[in-house]
């Protein structure tokens, strides 16, 4: 055995044994190692080919629009994805030859997953900035950026829409203070009135106690009262006498001839006793009469004192009411005089450029000085003062002697002298005031009226539906569009299906009204959109592009009746016809105003575009102000005036754009010439009211209207999953313990190593 194991015989083959089977092991998991990583890129490769395969199926009517969705069910998905798969592998090619890598796809290991639909206003919205990022710049830098940006248009927009508001907030201020000071007029003339008549009554009064002090003299009502008992007493002794001697009288006459002598003495008495008592008893009757006197005195006396205190509290009322208003008046007296210092600065140191000459009318607005204010409230504190002074004369005085009197009706003149002087300085500056106000406030109910009359006319000629479009349905189509509201809660409207599939509110309308019945309001909103159009953002490129892709694709009123500049009717360039589509020239002005009817939305189009063009033409007007109107100083008349010329000249510019006609923005505004068509005025408005979401729910609700494409179900984004496997050709053990390391890039099974690969492909 110990031989054997020195013995050297073999060594070299042992030797090579050791060497090569190494090598060989080597070379074998090198080669299988290869295979795996072929198969694994020919996997790869396949399910690539397969995503891309399955999205070349695009939905070509949603493709005229410039839109891709997958155009093909899911089942034919996923049989397209498994044959392009298998075909990319080599197993399936040149079948029963000898093949290094035999890549078998794996039946179940296949599958199409759809991620993103054209329903997402993300995947929407990428897919018409893509669409019209070549077009859209183009069409909106020749129709309206250029056309804008040459015409020099920003500075008397600017001017025009900064004047209407100047001339709101100067009229407001001056409303504010016009009408505290007729209110405060009117609380004086009846503080005046009263006055007058309690200086009339008191006058009297004072008149009455005077004549009572007189007769009464210096006589108390307890004296008089005491006299009266004496005198009633006396009176009763003298009634008493008489008794007494008509009783000796009757005595004497039973006593015959003797007793003539004594009677006739008896009656003599008895004759100056009655004399005596009737003066005793005229006496009594006029010390009574005095007494009443006296009691109607203190009476009457009593009550001026109360008169007197409550005509005072009534006064003072007067004067805590009209104090706080005419500091009121004041109050915006003072803001008025600031905001017309500011505006002169701005005026004199040129920002107001063309404009000057109608910023003259804020020169003559009136403002009042602060000496009007403190000899208004010094008169009314000064009539109260001296009203408090009479009323404490009154309360001082108990009998009303020659002095007391005259000092009393010195004090009741002294308040009505004040009044009366108050009022005849006061009343000349009132009356001028309030004239000139009627004569202003109907001088603006004159142009209020023009303006209203031409909005009448206006509303009028706005044109029916029924004219704009031939379809019977709209009112079906609408209900489909934005859904009704008697519908069940599983019937909604397609705008509804498609804001709540981007977790939106279903709302239905739009938070844009225009309409045309007031003249004031009209004519300030109209002002306010060319600020709006001026303050618009140059970097809103994605707004601009989806507003752009609105005007392509969809309808407008005026769609098919615009001429070129050879006078033919402008064509579209887009491989869908909106003039074809169901809701007939009215799909641009639902996208932008989203009512339920075609009415609603043409009407606030046309309102809108005509506020629009009233809103330049008042600017035209007001670059030449009428002069006699500079000098009224109402700049809300200056205004009301350029909006009745402006809503004039509108009106017919209105006939004109919805005939298809472009109208020149201005030939007084504008540097160059530059005209504009109802499209362009739609654009315009896109861009002042650019709500993505909901003008993307509405495109997607039209377009499924149209197309009858649930854009739901039309998938942007896929994601491709499949498998496959190649078998071993050599030591699968030594295979499955590389298996767990992750260089292989397969699972290895039995003598198979299976491959997965995910791709995800969008338009």
């Amino acid at each position: 055995m110990r031989e054997f194991v020195r013995s050297e015989r073999g060594a070299v083959s042992v030797y090579l044994i050791l060497i090569i089977v190494p090598i060989f092991l080597f070379q074998a998991v090198l080669i299988d190692f290869a295979r795996m990583k072929l198969a694994e890129k020919e996997t790869e490769t396949a399910v690539k080919a397969a995503t891309r395969s399955v999205m070349s199926s695009y939905d070509k009517e949603l493709q005229a629009m410039g839109l891709y969705g997958l155009g093909i069910s899911q089942d034919k998905t996923d049989a397209l994805f498994r044959n392009v798969f298998a075909s990319n592998l080599s197993s399936q090619v040149s079948a029963g030859a000898f093949h290094y890598v035999d890549t078998r796809p794996v039946e179940k290991g296949m599958r199409v997953t759809p991620v993103y639909t054209l329903a997402s206003h993300v995947i929407f919205e990428r897919q018409v900035l893509e669409d019209m990022k070549i077009k859209a710049p183009i069409e909106f830098t020749l129709e309206i950026t250029d056309k804008f940006r040459k015409s020099g248009t920003k500075a008397p927009f600017h001017l025009g829409s900064q004047f209407s508001k100047e001339a709101a907030e100067i009229e407001k201020l001056m409303d504010q203070r016009e009408s505290a000071l007729d209110e405060a007029w009117q609380s004086s003339e009846e503080l005046i009135e009263k006055i007058s008549k309690n200086h009339a009554y008191y006058q009297k009064r004072i008149k009455e106690l005077d004549e009572l002090a007189a007769q009464i003299g210096i006589h108390t009502v307890d004296e008089v009262r005491n006299e009266i008992e004496n005198v009633k007493n006396q009176l009763r002794s003298i009634q008493d006498s008489i008794r007494d001697l008509d009783i000796s009288i009757a005595a004497l006459s039973q006593a015959g001839p003797d007793g003539v002598a004594g009677i006739q003495a008896l009656a003599a008495s008895k004759q100056l006793l009655a004399s005596q008592a009737q003066v005793v008893a005229q006496k009594l009757n006029e010390l009574e009469a005095l007494l009443q006197l006296i009691i109607k005195y203190a009476a009457l006396l009593a009550a001026t004192k109360l008169e007197v205190q409550a005509k005072g509290s009534e006064i003072g009322q007067f004067q805590q009411t009209i104090e706080p208003i005419l500091r009121l008046a004041k109050q915006r007296n003072d803001e008025i005089r600031t905001k017309l210092s500011g505006i002169n600065q701005s005026s004199v140191s040129g920002t107001q450029g063309g404009t000057s000459g109608v910023y003259e009318v804020f020169q003559n607005v009136p403002v009042m000085g602060d000496e009007y204010f403190y000899r208004y409230q010094t008169a009314i504190a000064s009539i109260t003062s001296l009203f408090t002074a009479f009323q404490e004369v009154i309360n001082s005085v108990y009998l009303y002697t020659s002095d007391n009197t005259s000092k009393a009706n010195l004090a009741n003149n002294a308040y009505f002298s004040e009044s009366s002087e108050f009022h005849k300085q006061q009343s000349v500056l009132e009356k001028t005031r309030m004239d000139k106000n009627e004569a202003t406030s109907a001088n603006k109910r004159q142009q209020k009226n023009k303006i209203q009359a031409i909005l009448d006319q206006a509303k009028q000629s706005i044109g029916s539906c029924s004219l704009l479009s031939t379809i019977s349905t709209d009112n079906e189509l609408y209900s489909r569009v934005q859904g009704d509201a008697g519908q069940t809660a599983g019937e909604k409207g397609l705008y509804q299906k498609y804001r709540e599939a981007n977790a939106q509110d279903t709302t239905i309308g739009s938070e844009i009204a225009y309409d045309l019945e007031k003249p004031e309001p009209v004519s300030f909103k109209a002002m306010g959109m060319l600020e709006a159009f001026n303050n618009a953002a140059e970097s809103m490129r994605n707004e601009l592009y989806v507003n752009e892709f609105a005007l392509t694709k969809f309808n407008y009123r005026t769609y098919g009746l615009e001429k070129d500049p050879a006078g033919q009717p402008k064509l579209s360039n887009e491989l869908v016809n909106p003039g074809s589509h169901k809701l007939a020239n009215q799909e641009v002005e639902y996208l932008l105003y989203g009512f339920s009817s075609c009415g609603a939305n043409i009407s606030s189009a046309y309102a809108e575009m005509f506020a629009f063009r009233m809103a330049i033409r008042t600017v035209e007007a007001l670059l030449d102000p009428k002069k006699e109107l500079l000098g009224i100083g109402s700049p809300l008349l200056v205004f009301l005036a350029a909006a009745a010329e402006g809503a004039m000249e509108a009106f017919q510019d209105m006939n004109k754009l919805t005939k298809g006609e472009s109208v020149e923005l201005s030939a007084k505004i504008t540097t160059s010439a530059l005209s504009l068509t109802y499209k362009d005025y739609l654009r315009i408005f896109l861009l002042l009211h650019s709500n993505n979401s909901k003008l993307m729910a509405r495109m997607q609700a039209l377009i499924e209207l149209e197309t009858g494409k649930d854009l739901v179900q039309e998938t942007t984004y896929i994601q491709g999953n499949g498998s496959s496997e190649v078998r071993l050709w050599f030591i699968p053990q030594i295979m499955k313990l590389l298996d767990g390391t992750g260089l292989l890039g397969c699972k290895v099974q039995g003598n198979r190593c299976r491959f997965s690969s995910t791709s995800a492909v969008a338009y």
